[in-house]
Parts: C-alpha cells; structure tokens; sequence
C-alpha cells in the first residue's frame, strides 16, 4: 500500500514538473483534422471561375438563339400575266421598270380552250363528207366546215361554240333529224407570256395592273422565290 501511493506522489510530481516548463497551449495544441480525400480537378476542365450554374448557362443559350434569330433582308417574288400579247406584257413590264424594278419576260406554248365543236365523222372519204353537208343544207343548215387536218380529216364540223349550252341546243336539233353528231371541246396552241420580278420585303408591295389588265385575266401572283 505504501508502494502504491509512493509511485501516484512520484507521477503527480512529475506532472507538476512538466507543467510548469511546458506551455498550456503546446501540452493541448489541437491536432489538424487529417484529409481523407482530396478533391480531384480535371486539368483539362474549366477553373472554378469559369463553373457556371445552370440557370446562367440557359440565360446565355438564350442570348445566343436570338443572336442568331436577327431577321434578314428577304426577298418577295411575283409572277404576273398571263400575257396574250407580247406587246402588252413589255408595256407592264415598263411600268415596274420605271418604278426601279427589273423583270423578266418568260413565254411558253399552252392550250388555248376555244370552245365546244359540235361535229359529224365517220367519213371514209372527202366525198362522203361532201354528201353529209349536202344533207343537212337541206335540212336548213348551212354553216360547216370539212377538216383536213390529221387525226381528223375528212371530219364535218357544225361550228364551235364558246357556251356549251349552245352547242347541246344544236346537237339535240341534230339528232332529231338522225345525224350521228357528236362534240368535243377544242384547243389551240398559242404562245403566252409571264413576267416575273422579285422585291425586297421591307419595301412597299407595287402592283401596277390598270383595270384593263384585270378585264383579260391578269393578275400578280406570289410565288416561291428560286
């Protein structure tokens, strides 16, 4: 028992003793907390100034798009005819080149609808066809014509009719009188005329027809620009 507390009186005294040459703040200095993991960085990646948040990174997507959205100086295109006459497409055509605006003439070859030909066939000859028309003379009807043309020739032809109607009137009469008549709309092919011309869209539209233009059919179409 003596032993005992002889060594606790020894420890105490040298606690003591190493108190009082060490200072409080070094016995207790607080040990830095050890890293378990350090952070990786990409090198390549952006530095931590550069990390933006997600909202801000939409706010400039959204800049960019209406960068890119700056309306253009477009073009408008229109077509205008069609043209029956070729004189009366370079008078229009002078009328927009006064106006600074420059077209161009374009033909092509078209059907032009005449009518409905009211008609009697089947002849093998020109005389046969000759005999018909000697027919309906008598019959009081004297307006005819013999084709020549392929396809249809030796063909009599009663006239062409602008109005259908006119030419159902004349057909029903024929068949009273037991003529095998028949019709057939007609065509010719003749040329027509188009101008084209192109603006630009931050101009005021020009539309140059006078009301003599309108009358025959004219008009100012827009068209797809090529």
């Amino acid at each position: 028992m003596k032993i005992f507390f002889s060594l606790l009186l020894i420890v105490n005294i040298a606690f003591g003793i190493t108190q009082w040459l060490m200072p409080y703040d070094q016995l207790f200095e607080e040990r830095p907390e050890i890293v378990v993991a350090e952070e990786l960085r990409l090198l390549d990646g952006p530095q931590e100034s550069e990390v933006i948040s997600e909202k801000e990174a939409i706010s400039k997507n959204d800049n960019k798009v209406l960068v890119s959205e700056k309306v253009t100086n477009q073009l408008l295109c229109y077509t205008i005819g069609p043209f029956k006459d070729k004189t009366r497409a370079l008078e229009v055509s002078g009328r927009y080149s006064g106006n600074q605006i420059k077209t161009r003439l374009k033909s092509s070859l078209e059907k032009d609808y005449m009518g409905v030909m009211v008609y009697i066939g089947g002849h093998k000859n020109r005389g046969e066809a000759v005999k018909t028309a000697i027919s309906l003379a008598t019959k009081g009807i004297r307006d005819y014509i013999i084709v020549s043309v392929e396809d249809e020739e030796n063909v009599l032809s009663i006239g062409v009719f602008g109005l259908k109607k006119n030419a159902d009137r004349l057909i029903g009469k024929l068949k009273k009188l037991k003529f095998a008549v028949k019709s057939m709309a007609r065509y010719r092919e003749r040329t027509i005329y188009w101008l084209y011309y192109q603006q630009s869209n931050d101009r005021e539209l020009l539309s140059l027809l006078d009301d003599g233009d309108i009358d025959k059919g004219i008009s100012q179409i827009s068209r797809q620009c090529s």
